[in-house]
């Protein structure tokens, strides 16, 4: 398991629709309320003199996504409590520090691309946060 295996368990057993990599998952498309989560870079560095590059600090992005902004905003809440709280670490792999808050971008609107079946907007809202490892 890596530090976005942990991540997808924890928000899963937080009872959250997780769509892995993409909004669907085994059973479909998700509708509603869900989100989908992204690794993104993964910085190495600050190990020790012998192996500088032993400690790993890869980032996640969390895309929430809601029938309304309200609905995004409260599933990206809910998930954000879940990314910034105690998560079983990585295979191999201890928590050097807490997970932090890196960037993220304002609940936003996506209409549908096809003026022929037009549907009410999804809105989403993209955080990325950052886990700092160090090996166990």
């Amino acid at each position: 398991m890596n530090a976005t295996d942990s991540l997808v368990a924890a928000l899963v057993d937080a009872g959250l629709a997780v769509g892995d990599g993409e909004p669907r998952n085994a059973g479909g498309a998700l509708t509603g309320r869900y989100v989908v989560v992204r690794p993104r870079t993964e910085l190495r560095g600050d190990g020790t003199a012998a192996d500088p590059n032993a400690d790993r600090s890869p980032e996640i992005q969390v895309t929430a996504a809601g029938p309304s902004r309200l609905a995004a905003d409260q599933v990206a809440e809910q998930a954000r409590a879940v990314a910034l709280g105690r998560l079983e670490p990585p295979d191999g792999w201890v928590w050097q520090q807490a997970a932090e808050y890196v960037t993220g971008t304002g609940t936003a609107p996506e209409a549908t691309t096809d003026p022929t079946a037009p549907e009410s907007p999804t809105f989403f809202r993209v955080d990325v946060y950052r886990y700092y490892l160090t090996p166990a």
